[in-house]
């Protein structure tokens, strides 16, 4: 009876070592591939950093030339308004007055 509790000692022993060699090199495995996900997590951080950075450039680009054309373009409109304002100074005036009794009604009615 002795013989058969030490084998099954042994056999436990055996077992265990196994189980634990086991552990140790799948905890070994999962130590491996948190190191990969960390690479690719950086990398996939790097890359979208960058792409934002070249969409604010692009953006900022865009928004500047906007604002150049629109600039050009009320400056015209300006240059226009004073040129026709100059060719018939009465009849601006005229038209002026016209508009701020008309707006002036306007505004009084919604009260």
């Amino acid at each position: 009876m002795q013989t058969m509790t030490q084998k099954n000692s042994t056999n436990s022993s055996s077992d265990l070592r196994e189980g634990i060699s086991e552990i140790k090199s799948d905890a070994s495995a999962v130590r491996e591939d948190l190191a990969v996900l960390k690479e690719d997590a950086a990398q996939l951080t790097a890359n979208a950093t960058q792409h934002a950075i070249e969409a604010v450039k692009t953006g900022a680009e865009s928004a500047g030339e906007v604002a150049k054309s629109f600039g050009a373009n009320a400056k015209k409109c300006h240059e226009s308004a004073c040129e026709q304002i100059s060719a018939r100074p009465t009849t601006s005036v005229l038209l002026a007055l016209g508009v701020g009794v008309i707006a002036g009604r306007l505004l009084a009615a919604r009260k």
